[in-house]
């Protein structure tokens, strides 16, 4: 039996943002001015912010991605919560920090890992029992499954390791038996997981590229091969995420060409990507779902190109960290578009999804119904990202402050938006602005020590670990893990 059936603690305790007082969306009828019938919610693995037009790229990689964020709102300094899939996504689906749902790798292969409490409610759970029909399609078969908790409230829960085509065909093809058998006017509830940009998202021989997409946009992106490029580890090594880690680990030569072809594959799996969702929308539209379905389009994670020395998503900077976040109203609803510019971050989707359906919002951290619904401006949040990262605004400047094995990185993101210089790297610095770092370490450690102890809480004992299986163990390190 769930005994804590709403988690409404921020901090310090008090209670989250409420419900905007909007009807249930499980009535069958469904008025003008009320919540949507339809929610989808869609992660798009691996997506960095600033490579996409309406995040300021400059390059064409998700036109129908720009015009969809012209319509709705558009949160320009979204955070996720962690670097990885894993933890990543159950701070999305639960409204939970990295520290307090628990769920996350082992920093090596042969560690147990972590999975989501039983006392832990979901989004799809709660959605569920607010008379939604819940389902959901992800395509990371390793980490989003039932035995790290995943699968909690969906009705119809698939995982594999796939791409959009078959996942755009299989939610469409549901949609229409759903409407088939007499169950068109259920209210809805639809997690898409796209795994289609990250690296090593394909399943066929090696070697291969580790980004992949069709190969009129590789030209278009990448342009012509560079001489010496295979995408594997030289002499015979091994390919795509493998030969990313390597390179980033082990300091292989990478010429500026070669890393500047990386990024126009990287950029071409977003176009092809942007292409699919055009064909998911259209579908949708074709069906006349998109006038009463809330969209929250996001992503878990970005990925890196040696910003900061590293490949892959292992760093901690805002190439990996700030992703996107827009939500489209359903055209009844009279949502003017905008731009949103106070620091979000993953854990709001949950209690926002909620509060926009008219349901008490749950998890560590405020709605943005109103910033959505009414324009309202929300307050920054202190995004904390894993155990050891604060970053936010003050009265002084934006900053990230990092925690690590007892020692401090402290960055001014206003006058160093790259986060390229620590500053108390710089002799005396330290003493200068000692009051202002040591209330904002306080506020770093206070704060994960209050997650910390609520998931303890939750867990009470309860078994929250798994052993990784071979088969499990052997795709995780293909794709560059551990």
């Amino acid at each position: 039996m769930n005994r804590l059936p709403h988690l409404g603690l921020w901090l310090g305790g008090a209670l989250i943002l409420g419900a905007l007082g909007l009807p249930s969306c499980s009535s069958g009828e469904r008025e003008g001015d009320g919540p949507p019938r339809h929610v989808l919610l869609i992660s798009l693995d691996t997506l960095r912010a600033d490579h996409l037009g309406f995040g300021g790229y400059p390059r064409p990689t998700s036109p129908f991605l720009d015009e969809l964020a012209a319509r709705a709102v558009v949160f320009e300094n979204h955070f996720a919560n962690s670097n990885c899939t894993l933890p990543s996504h159950a701070s999305m689906l639960t409204g939970l920090h990295y520290a307090t749902h628990g769920v996350y790798p082992g920093k090596t292969a042969d560690q147990k890992f972590h999975v989501l409490p039983e006392a832990i409610p979901t989004l799809a759970q709660r959605m569920r029992e607010a008379g939604y029909r819940t389902s959901a399609i992800v395509n990371h078969e390793a980490w989003l499954n039932p035995t790290y908790g995943f699968d909690k409230g969906f009705d119809s829960f698939t995982t594999r390791w796939g791409h959009a085509p078959e996942t755009i065909d299989e939610h469409l093809a549901a949609v229409d038996q759903a409407r088939a058998e007499g169950r068109g006017d259920e209210p809805t509830f639809s997690f898409l997981h796209f795994f289609d940009v990250h690296s090593d998202n394909w399943n066929g021989p090696s070697p291969c590229y580790p980004y992949q997409s069709s190969e009129e946009l590789i030209a278009q992106f990448a342009g012509p091969r560079p001489e010496g490029f295979t995408g594997c580890i030289p002499n015979g090594g091994a390919c795509a995420s493998i030969y990313l880690k390597a390179v980033s680990r082990h300091r292989l030569p990478l010429p500026e060409e070669h890393l500047e072809y990386l990024i126009g594959l990287y950029d071409a799996g977003i176009a092809q990507l942007d292409a699919e969702l055009e064909r998911l929308f259209a579908g949708l539209e074709e069906r006349g779902l998109l006038d009463e379905t809330l969209v929250v389009l996001t992503a878990d994670h970005g990925e890196e190109f040696f910003e900061h020395e590293q490949l892959l998503h292992d760093g901690l900077h805002d190439e990996v960290t700030r992703i996107p976040l827009l939500v489209l109203a359903p055209k009844s609803a009279g949502v003017a578009p905008r731009g949103v510019s106070a620091f979000t971050q993953s854990t709001q989707i949950t209690p926002t999804i909620l509060d926009l359906c008219g349901l008490e919002p749950m998890g560590q951290s405020p709605s943005l119904a109103a910033a959505v619904m009414a324009g309202v401006d929300p307050a920054d949040e202190r995004v904390f990202l894993h155990k050891s990262i604060l970053v936010g605004r003050d009265e002084v400047s934006e900053f990230k402050l990092h925690l690590k094995e007892g020692s401090l990185s402290f960055y001014d993101r206003t006058a160093d938006p790259l986060e390229e210089v620590d500053l108390l790297a710089t002799p005396g610095y330290a003493k200068e602005h000692w009051e202002r770092l040591s209330r904002l370490r306080a506020e770093l450690v206070d704060g994960v020590q209050g997650f910390v102890e609520l998931g303890e809480a939750l867990r009470e004992g309860a078994a929250a670990e798994t052993e990784l299986s071979p088969a499990r163990r052997a795709e995780l390190e293909a794709l560059g893990y551990f």
